[in-house]
């Protein structure tokens, strides 16, 4: 997969506005008005979707194409994960290209922070085109929904067809990720750890797709919290492989210091634990407070 770095993130919210919902209220048992229109933003919301997408994007690429980015390098439009309550869609503006390419091309043509607060204020330009597109497709939804042939043959009355604009929307343009680029090439780890301490137990889980190697886990206790750790002084144990989605679980008594002597929490006295967990990528730190039993 090619590497792509994110400019701006993009929060997308629609829900059925007063005379929408004043609609909705007149199909009680209807489908479409069940948790006041959820359900039914929810089950086309592949069409919401995509008329986002084409409208965004088509603002976006116009705009960067204006500052002299060439058409083989215009960022575009991503959709991400969707909610339901109101609809809602998060997207972001990507670039193809590593963080460091991304710096090159955007700095070639203008200053960041100015880029950045051009690209917030394409809200409105956005909006613009979008909102009635959305609301045509609403309705036309809402129309073929409300077919007698779809909802009860038995209705002898017809409804009124519903409002010109049944739904409002909102829209988040956030720009910080396109004021974060650097020309440094960067290093990342990420952490996929979860631990977890009590006086006769300790475990560790793998919540990363990748196996961990030779992680070697060191336990301190100290009556106060520490700002220095070395890990010669740990009582220590280690764990050779750790597998995907693995946890695997120690007693305090497999930990021992070089004196060969064990890791004991039996006294039930209050004291700060803290978590040394190593492997080839990094030291990860993990802090906890057992209260006295």
């Amino acid at each position: 997969m090619d590497k792509t770095t994110i400019l701006a993130r993009l929060r997308l919210t629609i829900d059925f506005d007063r005379a929408g919902q004043r609609w909705l209220q007149q199909h009680p048992d209807a489908w479409f008005a069940r948790d006041e229109g959820a359900s039914f933003l929810s089950e086309f919301g592949h069409t919401w979707e995509a008329l986002f997408i084409e409208s965004a994007q088509a603002e976006i690429r116009s705009y960067f194409s204006s500052l002299g980015i060439p058409d083989d390098n215009l960022p575009f439009v991503k959709a991400g994960e969707r909610y339901q309550g109101s609809w809602i869609l998060e997207a972001a503006v990507v670039l193809c290209g590593t963080v460091g390419t991304a710096y090159t091309i955007m700095k070639g043509v203008s200053e960041l922070p100015d880029m950045a607060e051009g690209l917030t204020k394409l809200k409105k330009q956005i909006v613009r085109r979008f909102q009635p597109q959305l609301n045509s497709a609403v309705r036309e939804r809402l129309i073929q929904s409300t077919n007698p042939e779809s909802v009860n043959k038995l209705e002898l009355k017809p409804s009124p067809p519903p409002p010109p604009n049944p739904v409002t929307i909102d829209l988040v343009i956030d720009a910080r990720p396109l004021l974060s680029l650097t020309p440094a090439l960067m290093k990342a780890h990420r952490v996929h750890l979860s631990i977890a301490i009590s006086r006769d137990s300790f475990s560790l889980e793998n919540l990363g797709e990748e196996p961990m190697r030779n992680v070697q886990v060191g336990l301190f206790r100290s009556k106060t919290g520490r700002h220095e750790w070395r890990f010669q002084d740990a009582y220590a144990s280690e764990v050779l492989v750790l597998s995907p989605k693995q946890t695997v679980a120690k007693r305090l008594d497999e930990f021992r210091d070089p004196r060969g002597d064990v890791f004991d929490m039996s006294d039930g006295e209050a004291a700060h634990v803290d978590c040394w967990v190593q492997d080839f990528h990094g030291i990860y730190l993990f802090q906890f407070f057992l209260e006295q039993e």
